[in-house]
This record gives C-alpha cells, structure tokens and sequence, in this order.
C-alpha cells in the first residue's frame, strides 16, 4: 500500500505543475508527506539493518547512490539530449543546459542544489526541475544515518532544529529588501530550503520508534483523525494565510494514516514496480511536459499534457524499472542481513 500511495502522491504533484486547477497546495502536502514516508523507510532500515558504525552507514550511503541516481541520470541523460534541440526552458526556466561550475556540479551530485535560502540556489540550472526536493530528500537521510536516527530524543531534537531554521529563515525573509520573492507570506522559506525536511523526516522517524502506539490511537480515532485532515484540507480554499503556512505539514498527519493502514507485509512485483515508477514520474514529469508542449505543441496546462506525461513517465519506468531491479541484487550484497 505504501508503495501505490507514493505513486498517487507523484501523480498529485505533477497534476498541480501540468494541469493546475487554481490550487497548488495540494502538491506541497504530497511532497511533505513523501518526506514523512521517506523518514519512516530510512529510520527503519538504519535500525533493523545498517546500524549506525561508519561501515554500516557507508553500506547505507552507497544503497542510496544505486537506488536513486542510474535514474536520476538516465532521465538528465534524456532531458540533456532534448535540450539541444528544443528550448524546454520556455516551458519553465530552469530546465536549461548546466553551464556554470555551480550547475554542472549540484546537478551530477544532487546535493547543493537547495540551500538554507531559497534564493540562493534559485539562479542554478536544475533541467529535472524536482530534483530541489531530492536534494532535501538526500540531506536528510544523511544527517538520519549520521546522528538523528538512533532514538526517539535524537529525532525531537531534528524537529526542533527544522522549526528553529525555519523560524530564522522565515524571519531573514521578513527584513529582506524583497519579501515577496519568497512567496505569500515568506512561503518558500518553510518549504524550498534544506530545513524544511528536518520536521516531517523526524516525523516518519518518531512514527517507526512509537508506531504501535501511535497506530492504535489513529486506529481508534480514525473517523476524528481523517475529518480534521479533511477540514484541514478545505481550509486551503480560504487562501494563502493557511496555504502557504501551515497547509503543506498536512502531508505528515496524512502519510501517518498511510503508514496505519499499510499492512506490513512485502511489496508483490506490481507494487514495487508502481513504487519505483513514482520516483521516476516526480523527477520526469517536468520535462516530459516541456518537451511535449516546445517540440510537439501540446497546450501547456492542460489534461493533454498531463494524460500523456503520465504515460510516457510509465513507458520509461517500463525500461528504468527491470534496470532497478538487477542493480538490487548488487544493493542485496552490499546490505547486511536485517536484524529483526
């Protein structure tokens, strides 16, 4: 279940860059649910697995570097090729050739290409467009393994750094000599920053370390528990005080229901296969769409655009998928033998 769920949030987040409705909240919430979700996975790995000696978590490190980067850079490979032919970067403005050694070396690493301001990594070239998020994504699995995985106290004190960082961050965007660059209400201070993943990873973490007990109370209570995550979510509508504040750490409540009800059995081949498609529909999608609406002349923010991104991105997960597979018997001999 885990896995089709993080297929549907990708799909979320596309539909709201590719086919938006008016409301773009709703693919921040499924971001922050992803880290929510990502925060649970590698807490539990750390702990029934790796362990946290250097070695354990140089294995670790590795296994991130083969499960998320041949497809990070088959898909910049592809979208690299497209760019010297077609100006994709009319379709949005970061999907341009890396120039800059800035560009060429956040891109190939991931990492740098978001900061603690939103502003300073906004000029760097990103031809993937989501790969900001991966960026968050990748920090923050390795400050888990480095230190804040191990316990539930470690993971609070994760918490409190998000919120103190994003206060600061907030507040260095008030006194700013242009605010609303950082969006309403200095949105993209609490949410394209390096800090805003240290909350809902710790989240996911605290979910693993208590999930008995905190299942059974999101069990008891779920009709309660899903009619304020509702409520919440329909609060969006009223605007940006609630949209651009607190509306995206809803994604965290939200993979928390997930996470209760997914059963705790192994993934059949199908669901893995849509788990790992998920991955690539969130990193593609952007320059699929811009390749559509520059080189075929699709209309930009239509169903058009949309249906058929989702399809192509299913097509090259057709190739990347069987591709994943066969480098896991490689990630399978790097890991150790879980301990529970």
């Amino acid at each position: 279940m885990i896995e089709i769920s993080r297929y549907i949030l990708a799909i979320v987040v596309a539909q709201t860059h590719l086919w938006p409705k008016g409301q773009d909240w709703t693919g921040q919430i499924a971001v922050v649910a992803f880290y929510t979700l990502s925060g649970y996975l590698m807490t539990r790995v750390l702990n029934t697995r790796y362990g946290f000696t250097w070695g354990g978590t140089g294995r670790f490190v590795l296994n991130r570097i083969l499960r998320l980067w041949p497809a990070y850079f088959a898909i910049m490979a592809l979208t690299l090729l497209a760019l010297q032919f077609l100006p994709l970067w009319n379709f949005f403005f970061l999907i341009r050739l890396p120039t800059t050694p800035a560009d060429i070396v956040t891109n190939a690493l991931v990492l740098g290409q978001v900061t603690f301001d939103f502003r300073q990594w906004l000029p760097l070239a990103k031809p993937l467009v989501t790969s900001w998020s991966l960026s968050i994504e990748i920090c923050c699995y390795l400050l888990l393994a480095l230190y804040f995985a191990r316990s539930s106290a470690r993971l609070c004190v994760f918490i409190v750094l998000g919120v103190v960082g994003m206060t600061l961050s907030t507040a260095w965007c008030v006194v700013s000599a242009d605010p609303a660059a950082y969006g309403p209400y200095c949105f993209q201070q609490r949410y394209g920053v390096i800090q805003a993943g240290f909350v809902p990873f710790a989240c996911g973490g605290l979910f693993y370390f208590h999930k008995k007990l905190i299942a059974a109370w999101l069990k008891a209570r779920w009709w309660l528990v899903v009619g304020m995550l509702s409520a919440g979510m329909l609060l969006m509508l009223l605007g940006p005080k609630l949209s651009a504040t607190i509306g995206p750490f809803l994604g965290i409540p939200l993979a928390c229901l997930l996470l209760t009800a997914a059963p705790e059995i192994k993934a059949t081949p199908v669901q893995d296969f849509f788990g790992r498609a998920s991955y690539h529909v969130f990193i593609a999608h952007m320059p699929i769409a811009a390749i559509l609406v520059t080189g075929l002349r699709f209309t930009a923010n239509s169903l058009a655009v949309f249906v058929v991104t989702l399809a192509m991105a299913l097509m090259l997960s057709g190739v990347l998928v069987p591709m994943e597979w066969r480098i896991n018997g490689i990630r399978r001999q790097i890991a150790p033998a879980a301990k529970d």
